[in-house]
């Protein structure tokens, strides 16, 4: 038994915790639920469950301390075999079975399952596993308990949900220095190390119960396990009072139709305009503006495919395909050859990534500027931008496999959907913080909702002896299906009473919003430039990303901007899209920068204006680079920030060393379950993963080139 105590929101509170033998289960009323014509009873209330791990080296950690909390009862242990006999005691004490269980919520599972894996198999060799990528599992069923991921059911941190929704209980930030190496046996200091793992999983409790309340369930066995499938619910239901369930059907993909669609798919455009790169530039003629709410501006505001794809015969002539392109929803593969990037273009469109057969390629942030020959599958929106920004070589344009939809809108029910949560994200910030809050997370969650494939992948253990993997390592892995399977599994999607969506959907939903971020990109410009030479309208760009775009003011464009925004504005009247003042798709200006630094895509910063503090501010975005990190000073704890360490915009340039934010690496380690002595302690140990605090340098290589290195050289001819 430990006396100790929880963060709250006021101070802290006494609590007392108990081993796993001294534990007295509470009293726990278990619901039914009926899902696809089977019983099942859920405990009403819920464990949160967490642990600390630790390591010596990189090739094994271990859990030294872990808790949960279920009601008022706390049970803390240092081993995984206890908490494994804590589920037994719980199990054997509310007589649970497959049909009777109580839900385990744990922030980030994937990461604590690493540790427990066997164990649990060990307890259960009938566990189920729902996962959505190598390492990311949404999911575990064994035999009383279902563990869920509450970070991916809130898509918030722990300290995020913490501070959001939990009412009592706080989140002990910053503690623990991750640094020393504890053991099972090493003390551990009631005011530190017991006061952060009980505040964690009391915040987590009330963080999570208040979240699902929020979000409009009153017990959590009943709500979705991800942030999106709030949204789907809502949105499912919206549909069927719509009767929507026959047009969804039209729309119905086959397997060959899903691949193409599938290749057709792409998100976000983000780039820094090269001749800018690496250079700062200050003063107070520094524009960034930002779409309200991209995504569903698009669903709001644009065309959508409806009806059956039909596939089109031969296309017989550039007046023929220019009709198609102009009157209907069209997707297909088209084939270039010398394709190359416009005089002044410095925001090249083609991701690499998505080319079919890209060769002799020169690239820039990933985007092809020059290719001998170039084949991928478009929609006409995106052979418009690619047709403005790029040349080929005469009589080289291919065009194959086109699919055409009549052009429509987005369903009503999902139009009503996006409004409803734009109101309330518009009005409700101040009077309601809640409902406010709840609106936002549904709003942002919409296109996710959107974007989800028919297919997904699946994950399994794989046992593989040959590579020395033994039925002790289970190793998850992506299940490569036959092209039978996929076709029983695509007619299993359509087939389901839950699926409404259209894939298609989702594709022209980033395709509008990327051809608006062009057209925002073009109002930055002096003009609409001259046939071949673009030089005018990207001379005035500085960088883009997905749905803001950053620029230099100057009188002409100004006036041009102001056009244009006032253009979105009449849209966004025309279609009902506003609320108030407040207008979906609008680009919008954020807080004044006076200086601007960008190495390349997903690598810059800014000077910017705080309203709070009344002050410019250094602000540091770099993918893999945190915006914070925790470092120890003479034992305690210290936040440092990117933009601390960065110290001085001028500073982010090629060589610079992030110590302190370098991010992290993951390295799993598989291993069975066994006994170990590492320094004299005795350590149970089996499979783990170790988040290793890393260094990391920054670079401002933009260019490549397939087999040689012509940076300068192909530069200076552009």
């Amino acid at each position: 038994m430990i006396d100790s105590y929880v963060k709250t929101k006021n101070g802290r509170e006494h609590i007392t915790a108990y081993t796993v033998e001294e534990c007295k289960p509470p009293v726990l009323a278990f619901k039914e639920i009926q899902r696809n014509h089977i019983v099942k009873k859920y405990a009403s209330d819920f464990i949160c469950f967490d642990t600390e791990t630790s390591h010596a080296d990189l090739d094994c950690a271990w859990v030294y301390q872990w808790a949960i909390k279920l009601k008022s009862m706390y049970v803390y242990g240092r081993t995984v075999s206890e908490f494994i006999a804590l589920l037994n005691k719980l199990a054997e004490h509310y007589h649970l079975s497959d049909k009777k269980k109580i839900l385990i919520y744990v922030h980030n599972l994937s990461y604590d399952y690493c540790y427990i894996k066997h164990s649990l198999r060990d307890y259960d060799p009938k566990i189920d596993i729902l996962a959505i990528d190598n390492h990311s599992i949404l999911q575990i069923d064994v035999l009383g308990f279902r563990f869920i991921c509450s970070y991916k059911l809130t898509n918030l941190s722990l300290a995020k949900l913490s501070e959001s929704y939990a009412k009592t209980y706080d989140k002990a930030v910053g503690e623990i220095d991750y640094n020393k190496v504890r053991f099972q046996d090493s003390k551990l200091s009631i005011e530190s190390d017991w006061y952060y793992m009980f505040s964690d999983v009391a915040s987590q409790e009330d963080g999570v119960k208040n979240y699902i309340r929020v979000m409009g369930y009153d017990y959590a066995y009943k709500c979705p396990i991800t942030s999106t499938g709030f949204v789907r619910k809502n949105c499912l239901e919206a549909s069927r009072a719509a009767n929507w369930r026959d047009e969804f059907l039209k729309m119905a993909l086959t397997l060959d139709e899903y691949k193409l669609h599938r290749l057709a798919f792409m998100g976000g455009v983000t780039i820094a305009a090269f001749p800018f790169t690496g250079k700062t530039l200050r003063g107070d003629n520094l524009g960034h503006k930002d779409f309200t709410s991209s995504y569903p501006a698009r669903q709001m505001l644009d065309y959508a495919p409806t009806g059956k794809p039909m596939l089109y015969g031969e296309v017989e002539s550039m007046e023929e395909l220019d009709e198609l392109l102009n009157t209907q929803c069209c997707i297909f593969v088209f084939e270039v050859r010398d394709i190359n990037i416009k005089k002044g273009v410095t925001a090249p469109y083609i991701p690499f990534s998505k080319c079919l057969e890209c060769k002799d390629v020169l690239k820039v942030n990933g985007k092809v500027v020059y290719a001998s020959l170039l084949r991928m599958v478009v929609t006409e929106l995106d052979f418009d931008i690619i047709r403005r920004l790029y040349t080929w070589r005469d009589n080289s344009l291919r065009v194959g496999n086109m699919y055409i939809y009549e052009r429509g809108e987005f369903p009503q029910w999902l139009k009503n959907e996006v409004m409803e949560y734009f109101k309330n994200k518009s009005t409700l910030k101040h009077t309601d913080p809640e409902l406010y809050q709840k609106s936002k997370n549904m709003l942002n969650a919409i296109y996710g909702m959107s974007a989800t494939t028919p297919l997904r992948d699946n994950f399994r253990f794989t046992i593989d002896e040959d590579e020395g993997i033994t039925p002790n390592d289970m190793i998850m892995g992506k299940v490569k299906r036959t092209e039978e399977e996929e076709e029983k599994a695509l007619q299993k999607f359509y087939n389901s009473r839950n699926s409404f969506m259209p894939y298609v959907l989702g594709i022209y939903t980033t395709a509008h919003a990327r051809y608006a971020l062009y057209d925002l990109i073009a109002a930055t410009g002096d003009s609409d430039g001259d046939g071949d030479d673009l030089t005018d309208v990207f001379k005035n760009f500085l960088y883009c990303d997905t749905d803001s775009v950053f620029y230099i003011k100057t009188p002409q464009n100004e006036k041009r901007m102001a056009a244009y925004v006032e253009e979105c504005k009449q849209r966004a009247i025309a279609a009902g899209a506003y609320v108030d003042n407040n207008y979906l798709g609008l680009p919008t200006d954020e807080a004044p920068i006076r200086a601007f630094r960008a190495l390349h895509a997903k690598c810059y910063a800014m000077e910017e204006y705080n309203k709070k503090t009344g002050q410019y501010e250094l602000q540091v975005t770099i993918a893999g680079i945190p915006k914070k990190a925790t470092k120890f000073v003479k034992g305690k704890a210290v936040t440092i920030t990117n933009a601390e360490e960065l110290g001085n915009i001028d500073n982010l340039c090629d060589g610079f060393i992030f110590k302190h934010c370098g991010g992290s690496r993951a390295i799993y380690n598989e291993m069975p379950k066994e006994q170990i002595t590492i320094r004299g302690h005795k350590l149970e140990v089996e499979s783990s993963v170790i988040i290793d605090n890393i260094e990391k340098e920054v670079n401002d290589t933009m260019w490549s080139v397939e087999g040689c290195e012509l940076y300068n050289l192909v530069y200076s001819e552009i």
